[in-house]
C-alpha cells in the first residue's frame, strides 16, 4: 500500500475560464431523449465550465432504447454507462440512468469534452473528470503526481485494460484524490479472448473461533479442538449441533487457532451473494426484495475484492455481511438475475431500516457521495420511531471516548456544552460499549437534560445509508420490482 501524497500544482494545471456560447445538442434515440436529458446536459454544462473551453461544431447526444445497443454499438465495458465517440454522446437507456447520479455521470462526460484540446495524459485527464463530479472548479493543487510505473499501469488500464484493472484505475484515482490509501494493483490473471468478460470471484467467509464449539462435528465425526490442527474438506459438508451453519457446498477449513476452531468456507461470488441476501433478508423474504440486495452485494463486492479483513476473508456478521449457511434456489436465482447497479461504487450500501429518513455517505462518514436517494416509512416497522435515554455517566464515558470534530459535510451534535461530535461515532461509541440497540440510529434528534441524562428520538436501525431492507421487503411484497426499490434508494429527484 502507497503512502498519502503531498498537495502540488500539476505542471499543466487546468485552465479557469468564462462561460462559453456552445451549441445546442442534438438529441437521438429514445423519442422523449430531449424531454429527459435537457435539464440534466444544461446543468453539467454549466457545472463544468471553469474545466476547460468547449469545442466547436455540432454534438449529438443518443440515449439508446435498450443496453443490447448501448453495448452492441459502443463496445463498451457492462458496468459504464456513457461513452463519447467522436462528437456524439453515447447513454444507455434511461431506465438504467436513473440509478446513477445523473448530474455527477454527465459532469464527468462533459469536462472530457473539455479537456480534449488540453491533451493531459490519460490518467490525468480522468482524475480532472472524477473530481468534476462532485466539484464545480478545479482545485487549487492537486496531489502529487504519481511515479512513472505508476503512471503507465494507470494510462493502460484506462486506454486498453481489463474489467479488474480498469475497476482499480477508477479506485486508486478516487483514493489519491480523497487523500486516502492506494488500492495495489490487481494480480494478474490470465488473458481472455474478450477484455469485458465477467471474471469468476471467489469469496473467503471466515467465522471466528468464539462462533464455534470447540468439539465439531462434521460430516458425521468429532473433531476435538487442538492448537495447530487443520482439517480440509471438499464439495457438500455438514455440520452438527451448535454450529452456525448446518450445511456448506465447496472448499471448507477447520483450523485449530489459540481460542478454538476457525471455519474457512470459500466459494463464488454469487453463492456468497445469494448466502448474504438470505442472511440479512431471510429465507422467505420476497424474491424482488432479494434481487435487490444481491445487486447492491454484487457492486459492493467489487470494492472489497480482498475481503475487509486481514486475511483476505469476510466474517458472516454484521461488521462485514450476515451468512447463515447455503441459500436456497430461489435466494441463488435472484442473486443471478439481480440488476446491474450502476452507481458510483461508494454508495452500495444497505441498512436494516431507515424508517423513512435516509443519510448521504457524506452526511454520515463525511467522504463520498453527497446524495441519499430516499425510502419509505413502513407500516408497523418497530424501528420505524425509536425513543431512549443514556444516563449522566453513560454520557460522561461517550465524551471521553469520541473526539469532537466533524469533516466537512458530515452531520455531528452536541453533548450539552461538548463538541460537536459526529452522530456516527457516537453511534458506534455507544453500541460498542452499551449494546447495539443502546443508540439505534444516525437519524436521531438529541437533548441533554438537567440531570446530565440524554434523550435520544430517532428513526431506523444502523447508519440510514442506501438501500433499506425494510423498504425492501414491504415494498416487494405489494408487488414492487428490484428495479422500482433501487431507483426509489438510490435515484434523484427530477432537476
Amino acid at each position: 500500500m502507497l503512502p498519502f501524497l503531498p498537495l502540488v500544482p500539476w505542471a499543466l494545471p487546468l485552465q479557469i475560464l468564462a462561460s462559453d456560447e456552445i451549441p445546442q445538442p442534438v438529441y437521438e434515440g429514445d423519442s422523449e431523449a430531449e424531454t429527459l436529458l435537457e435539464p440534466w446536459i444544461q446543468g453539467a454544462l454549466k457545472g463544468t465550465a471553469t474545466f476547460g473551453s468547449w469545442p466547436p461544431g455540432a454534438w449529438t447526444v443518443q440515449l439508446h432504447e435498450s443496453n443490447e445497443e448501448f453495448d452492441r454499438i459502443t463496445g463498451s465495458a457492462p458496468g459504464r454507462a456513457a461513452i463519447w465517440m467522436g462528437a456524439t454522446l453515447h447513454l444507455r437507456p434511461w431506465k438504467t440512468l436513473r440509478l446513477r447520479d445523473i448530474g455527477a455521470l454527465l459532469r464527468h462526460e462533459l469536462t472530457h469534452r473539455r479537456l480534449a484540446e488540453q491533451h493531459l495524459e490519460r490518467w490525468k485527464e480522468e482524475a480532472a473528470c472524477i473530481w468534476a463530479e462532485q466539484h464545480t472548479r478545479p482545485p487549487e493543487a492537486w496531489p502529487q503526481d504519481p511515479d512513472a510505473a505508476a503512471q503507465k499501469q494507470l494510462n493502460t488500464a484506462l486506454e486498453s485494460g481489463t474489467t479488474a484493472s480498469q475497476r482499480w484505475a477508477y479506485q486508486w484515482l478516487r483514493a489519491w484524490l480523497e487523500h486516502r490509501p492506494l488500492p495495489v494493483y490487481p494480480s494478474p490473471r490470465l488473458p481472455s479472448p474478450n477484455p469485458w468478460q465477467v471474471e469468476t470471484l471467489q469469496v473467503k467467509v471466515a467465522w471466528p473461533p468464539e462462533r464455534l464449539p470447540r468439539v465439531m462435528k462434521v460430516n458425521g465425526r468429532d473433531f476435538r479442538w487442538a492448537q495447530g490442527a487443520r482439517f480440509e474438506f471438499e464439495g457438500e459438508v455438514h455440520f452438527g449441533p451448535r454450529t452456525p451453519v448446518s450445511r456448506l457446498d465447496g472448499q471448507v477449513t477447520i483450523d485449530g487457532v489459540q481460542k478454538g476452531w476457525k471455519l474457512t468456507w470459500i466459494t463464488e461470488a454469487d453463492t456468497w451473494i445469494a448466502a448474504a441476501t438470505e442472511g440479512e433478508l431471510g429465507a422467505s423474504a420476497p424474491f424482488e426484495a432479494k434481487r435487490a440486495l444481491a445487486a447492491v452485494l454484487r457492486l459492493w463486492l467489487t470494492t472489497h475484492p480482498a475481503g475487509k479483513h486481514p486475511d483476505g476473508s469476510f466474517c458472516p456478521l454484521t461488521h462485514c455481511v450476515v451468512v447463515r449457511g447455503m441459500p436456497t434456489p430461489g435466494g441463488l436465482r435472484a442473486a443471478t438475475q439481480a440488476p446491474a447497479l450502476d452507481l458510483a461504487p461508494d454508495r452500495a450500501f444497505f441498512t436494516t431500516s431507515k424508517g423513512g429518513v435516509s443519510w448521504s455517505p457524506l452526511e454520515v462518514w463525511g467522504h463520498g457521495s453527497a446524495v441519499a436517494g430516499s425510502s419509505l416509512a413502513v407500516p408497523q416497522d418497530r424501528w420505524g420511531t425509536w425513543f431512549r435515554r443514556l444516563t449522566a455517566a453513560q454520557v460522561r464515558i461517550l465524551k471521553a471516548t469520541v473526539k469532537p470534530g466533524l469533516k466537512p459535510g458530515q452531520r455531528g451534535l452536541r453533548l450539552g456544552h461538548s463538541g460537536p461530535y459526529s452522530v456516527e461515532s457516537l453511534r458506534l461509541a455507544t453500541g460498542r460499549r452499551f449494546g447495539w440497540t443502546a443508540w439505534p440510529s444516525n437519524a436521531c434528534e438529541a437533548s441533554i437534560q438537567p440531570d446530565g441524562s440524554l434523550i435520544l428520538k430517532g428513526h431506523g436501525l444502523g447508519h440510514n445509508v442506501g438501500l433499506c431492507l425494510a423498504t425492501a421487503v414491504f415494498r416487494a411484497g405489494r408487488g414492487d420490482s428490484a428495479e422500482a426499490i433501487l431507483e426509489e434508494a438510490f435515484g434523484l429527484e427530477e432537476p
